[in-house]
Formats: C-alpha cells, structure tokens, sequence
C-alpha cells in the first residue's frame, strides 16, 4: 500500500509552501464560486448553484453525484478511494448561503465579490463557501501532484443548512452504504474569538416556532373601533411575556428536561479557554451579561442551557393610528445534548394553551444537539494538522453555540464528528459585509492537506485492516 509520507514525497514542498504558490489562483477560483447565488430559502440562484458545486467536486479529482430528496435543494457528493487498508473521512459543509439582506447595507454587491483589505467580500465567502472550497483545493492540489490521496474521501456539500438541513437525514438513510466512514469533519462556524484556531466538538440544537394573534378581518381606525375590536398585538405581547418571568427566567414547565450535564472534560475545556469578557461584551456594544443567568459562567450560558429568543415581532404600523388584524413571531430555542426538539416543542405549547389560548404555536424547525467527547483520538490527529502549518496547538472547544446538522453524523451515521472551523470570527456571516480573510483561507488550504496526511498515517487511530489483515 501506499503510505501518507510516500505521498508527501512527492509534493514538490510542504503543503503550506505549495497553497501559497498557487494562492493567486485560489484566490480567484474562491472569487469566481462565490459570483454564484444559491439562496436556499429563496432559490435564487438554484439549480445553478448544483451545478457549479457539481463541477467543483469533479475539479478536485471525485467523482461526482448528486443525490436529491423529494422537494429539497440537493446534496452534492464527490468520492475517491485511498490507498488499500486507508480510513474514510466525510467531509461536510454546504453550499447553500443566507439572501443577501438589505443591499444598501452592503460596501460591495453581495455576489460580485472584491478582494480589499487582506479580504474576500461577498455573500458566502465565510459561510461555507470558502470553508468547503479550501478543502476541495486541497484534494485538488493532491490530485495534480501525487495523483492520489493519503485516504478515503467522501465530500458532502449540503444545498439546505441555511433552512435547516430538512431532508439530509432522509437522504443520507437512503444512501447509507455510500457513508460508510470512519469520522465525519465537519468545516462551518469560525475560529475562536481570540482569533485562535480551534477544534470543535458538537452543536446545540434549535427549535423554531411561530406564534400567530388574529384580530379584526381588516386594519381599524383606533379611534373608531378602539375599545371595541380586540388587538392581536396586545394578545402576542402578553404571550411572549408569559414565557419568561421579569427576571428572564423561563416559565415552561419541564423546560430543561432531558439537559444532559456538562461533562467533565468540557468544562476543563472551556476553564482553559482565553476570554475577555469586558472586549467580548463591549463589541457588542454591552456591559454586562443578562443577569437571568447570574452565577453561569460566558461558556456555560452556551453550552450548558438551552435558550429561549424572540428573533422578532411583525405586527401593525408604527406611523398609522390602526388596530393591526394580525401579529406573528418568530421564537428560537437552541437545544443542549439530551433535549428532544419536539419534547420541547409540545411543553411550550402546553403552556401557551393555559395562559395565551388565544395564540396558536407551530413548529417550524427543529435540530437535535450533537456531542462527540473532547477526549476522542481523533482530536489529536485534526490538532496535529493545525500546529504542522500555523506553529501553535489550536484551543480545544466543546459543544456551544450554533446549530448545525452534526446530529445526523453522530445519531443516523453513528460516527464521531469534529468541527475544523476555518474562517475568521469577525466574518460577519448572516449579516451585510461578510467576509474572509485571506490568510484564514490560504493556511486553511494547507491544514486540509495536513489533516488527510494525519488521517492517513498507518499509526493513526483509523486505520482499517487490509484485505491480508482482515
């Protein structure tokens, strides 16, 4: 068989050396992929989006397929075979991106991206496009200059993470003989905080609800029908605010059922973790931390509690004197391991039944969390790939934050699955402006590399037997 270190043998220098020869051609690549649209929640830009995440995949030497579930942007796939007795590593991210939002927000047009300031600016470019792109360019690079891989690869580019990943489960059950792996790496989200890169282990989940107040058939004249019609806006006000009480403590019944403690090596891992909290709450323009939460620590209010948000209220007109006919909003809640989404579901609507009858509650999402212990022995390997191309070991964080599909990795695949994050922290993703900043790229090239040199050493903790062995 051959062997990762017959491979790096025969780059013509180190994986860091060789991205950046060629970083003016990534560069424009990463550019000329991020033009392309593909707004899940909309289409825009879809089936084109398919296509060109289709030709991406055949560029970096896999052989590609397109997988498709009733109704659902499809799922992009790309496989190569490594050497004889090599592990299998499925790599996740998506190519589906946010709308744009409000343009006049935006320095630059939002799919006609620009290089400024040491960065890529445009829709996508951190969220994912530029996260996935970097490990197809590794694959590539390994294609032109050995003609192989260091191991089995199987890339997974999802058209629907931006609406929550709805048929992916469906999809990956369907084809599970093609998504027989060994571990999952998973590249979303972005680096620490501090700047520093970093390994993650899990997802929170989310629970998406609408709430929805009908009132007259037709907008009124407060003044003529005030006192008279009943006000959808007051009736949504008054159910938002019998969820929590004026400390911020929610009022759900069994809320925080199912919440699996934080384990042990979690919390040393996030003990360990640079933060300034007095830097982290002034950039978002706050002094203190919601005080419903005193005695938690930053980390331990992201990953040890589930959340209950109002992301927004759409009622009536604030420059009109009306009674609105209706009022929505729009509720999250991010899950910790343990809690079923739609448990969770059914104990708010229970709720709102006794104390907001009058509002109706439906679910509109829902994502378990997702865990894989920091003291795996895969992490070593992932960390080894890091320090081999910046120098220094990557911080170690454990399940927090947003959510992703990792629960169909871990609960439908049964693999371990871990985050390399490539994009900076300040990339702004969701929001106008995003960005990537093109160093974060570059070096995220070369870990790519190293990651699979790691994954496909012979001593490596995923080695499979060969067919002698076996």
């Amino acid at each position: 068989m051959t062997d990762a270190a017959t491979i790096r043998a025969q780059l013509p220098g180190t994986p860091r050396d060789l991205v950046h020869e060629h970083q003016d051609a990534l560069i424009a690549g990463l550019m000329d992929y991020v033009s392309q649209p593909g707004v899940s929640a909309t289409g825009e830009g879809f089936p084109a989006a398919t296509d060109r995440a289709l030709a991406e995949v055949e560029r970096a030497g896999l052989t590609p397929s397109v997988l498709a579930s009733d109704g659902g942007r499809p799922l992009v796939v790309g496989h190569r075979a490594g050497p004889a007795g090599s592990p299998h590593v499925l790599l996740y991210g998506h190519y589906d991106v946010q709308p744009a939002g409000p343009r006049e927000q935006w320095d630059s047009d939002p799919f006609t991206p620009v290089l400024r300031d040491g960065r890529i600016w445009g829709r996508g470019t951190g969220d994912n496009k530029g996260q996935h792109y970097a490990h197809l360019q590794a694959l590539r690079l390994f294609d032109e200059y050995a003609g192989q891989l260091p191991c089995s690869v199987t890339v997974l580019l999802d058209g629907e993470e931006e609406i929550g990943s709805p048929t992916l489960a469906t999809t990956l059950r369907a084809h599970r003989e093609l998504f027989d792996g060994d571990l999952v790496v998973w590249s979303d989200r972005s680096v620490h905080e501090s700047g520093e890169w970093c390994v993650s282990h899990g997802v929170r989940g989310m629970l998406r609800l609408r709430l929805r107040a009908t009132g007259p058939s037709r907008p009124l004249h407060s003044g003529n029908f005030g006192n008279v019609a009943t006000n959808p806006a007051w009736q949504l006000v008054q159910a938002l605010a019998c969820l929590k009480d004026p400390a911020g403590r929610v009022l759900v019944e069994g809320f925080d059922d199912g919440r699996e403690p934080l384990p042990d090596a979690d919390r040393a891992a996030f003990a360990a973790l640079p933060l300034d909290l007095p830097q982290v709450l002034g950039d978002i323009g706050l002094s203190g931390m919601d005080p419903a939460f005193d005695g938690l620590s930053f980390y331990e209010r992201l990953a040890d509690r589930p959340t209950l948000t109002i992301n927004g209220i759409s009622t009536g007109d604030v420059a009109r004197t009306i009674i609105p006919d209706t009022a929505e909003a729009g509720i999250d809640i991010r899950l910790t391991p343990g809690q079923d989404p739609q448990a969770v579901f059914e104990r708010v609507a229970a709720h709102l039944r006794v104390h907001a009858p009058e509002v109706t509650v439906v679910k509109t999402g829902g994502t378990p969390a997702s865990r894989t212990t920091i003291d795996n022995p895969y992490t070593p390997q992932v960390a080894a790939a890091i320090s081999r191309v910046t120098g220094r070991p990557p911080l170690l964080i454990p399940a927090y934050g947003g959510t992703l599909p990792d629960w169909v990795f871990t609960d439908v695949l049964g693999l371990p699955s871990i985050g390399l994050p490539l994009a900076n922290a300040d990339q702004a993703n969701h929001a106008p402006n995003e960005n990537l900043r093109v160093d974060y790229f570059l070096d995220a090239t070369a870990i790519c590399m190293e990651l699979l040199f790691e994954l496909g050493s012979a001593a490596g903790p995923l080695a499979r037997p060969t067919a002698t062995e076996a």
